[in-house]
């Protein structure tokens, strides 16, 4: 009988088994039980407390030290705050806002004679989703709290760059600014803000963002100092033309100067507006980018311009009928600003007439009051987040249009900012 014919087997490379085996031992290793991690990187994360000129309003975060000397937070923790220190165990240190990057929300603050450990920056090209991650922050002002998950998911824009990390590591207020660590303590990314009506969604910035922090900032100040020296010079030249010249009613030639300042890191931009053609109740701007009606309510716009003022003006606009609101009024309305829905619910109250200088000019302006929620689908579409929103509008009936407009959007990331109509004219 014919023996059973077993296939040929290919000899076995031990050398290499023995290597990999290694590797993977090794790999093992470098994992870090949680105490062991706790006691490796917390000495490297501490608290933010920020409090406004008066010391009335204060907020709190977290922040990381990347350096010497230097640490990493939210900038929205920052957010209309004009002093801060890092805290940790009743130990204050005065910090200053070194490099602001409010796009990606990441301020770098410098603290002088600190001397806490940095921490190390993970390999973002490395990171898979189901790995065990731990985030440490400040939550509800319990300092140092520790708490782990998995990175559940690495949100791309469509261009494929790396936006937010998520992770089901629990965050709450106050872990802004705080740390996501891999396994071994490395950095994955800094603890930005959570989907409150969502089931453990919870982001973080990626940490290769804070290693391109300075060098965005420093562009951001160079560009904010570009700004204010064009500004002297404009000033000092004297305008070629005054509001005073404007009326209600718009004509070819009429020009707004707006400048929009961030509040929390005092970067500003200028929006500049020409009227172009008048086709009856329709006002064209800059070529066609922009339109509005008679009372400067935008009707279309294919460029940011004044985004928040326009996104919160309601239907009608701040003057319906031509005749600016008195009195209470509540609006409910939806918006779709840049692709994203926009909702509101909010209360508006009219106060009389009172004149409001800004800068060389004085106007004659209503004083509306703007309070309620505002719902957005924020960055990246991942799910409509509700925010209480307030805001003031001064709105000239000379001129029929906004002449300063202040924004306080308050949830788990903070917008404030100033918008004013700094020079007018006609040409």
């Amino acid at each position: 009988m014919g023996g059973i014919r077993y296939g040929a087997c290919a000899p076995v490379n031990w050398r290499l088994l023995v290597l990999l085996t290694g590797v993977l031992a090794s790999a093992q290793a470098a994992a870090l039980e949680a105490d062991a991690l706790f006691a490796k990187v917390v000495p490297s994360v501490w608290t933010v407390v920020a409090t406004d000129a008066q010391g009335r309003n204060s907020s709190q975060g977290s922040a990381v030290v990347i350096g010497p000397g230097r640490l990493v937070t939210n900038c929205h923790v920052l957010a209309r705050m004009t002093r801060f220190q890092v805290t940790k165990d009743n130990v204050s240190y005065g910090g200053k806002l070194e490099f602001p990057d409010p796009e990606n929300d990441l301020c770098q603050i410098r603290v002088d004679n600190f001397h806490a450990p940095a921490v190390e920056l993970a390999d973002m090209g490395a990171l898979r989703v189901g790995t065990r991650v731990y985030a440490i922050g400040t939550p509800r002002g319990l300092e140092t709290t520790l708490s782990d998950g998995l990175l559940s998911g690495l949100r791309r824009d469509d261009g494929g760059q790396l936006m937010f990390v998520q992770t089901t590591a629990p965050i709450s207020a106050g872990s802004s600014g705080g740390g996501l660590f891999d396994s071994e303590g490395r950095l994955i990314g800094i603890t930005t803000f959570i989907r409150r009506e969502s089931q453990n969604i919870n982001l973080a910035v990626p940490a290769n963002r804070v290693a391109e922090l300075p060098e965005r900032g420093r562009l951001l100040l160079e560009r904010r100092a570009a700004l204010n020296a064009t500004r002297s010079a404009e000033v000092a030249s004297g305008p070629t033309a005054g509001a005073a010249e404007l009326t209600a009613q718009r004509r070819p030639g009429d020009w707004f100067e707006y400048v929009i300042t961030d509040q929390q890191t005092k970067l500003k931009s200028v929006v500049n507006l020409k009227v172009d053609r008048v086709e009856g109740s329709r006002v064209i701007f800059n070529g066609g980018a922009r339109v509005e009606d008679a009372t400067g309510q935008a009707l279309d716009s294919t460029s940011p311009a004044l985004v928040e003022l326009d996104v919160v003006t309601p239907p009608g606009g701040w003057a319906p009928d031509g005749k600016v609101l008195s009195g209470v009024h509540t609006f409910k309305f939806s918006k779709t600003l840049r692709g994203d829905p926009a909702t509101f619910d909010i209360m508006a109250a009219a106060s009389p007439p009172e004149l409001i200088r800004i800068g060389e000019h004085q106007y004659n302006a209503v004083r509306i009051k703007v309070n309620g929620w505002h719902g957005r689908m924020p960055l990246h579409r991942i799910t409509l987040s509700f925010i209480r929103y307030e805001g003031t509008v001064w709105y000239s009936p000379e001129l029929m249009r906004v002449v300063r407009f202040t924004l306080e959007r308050l949830g788990s990331s903070d917008t404030r900012e100033t918008l004013e109509l700094v020079r007018a004219g006609r040409n």
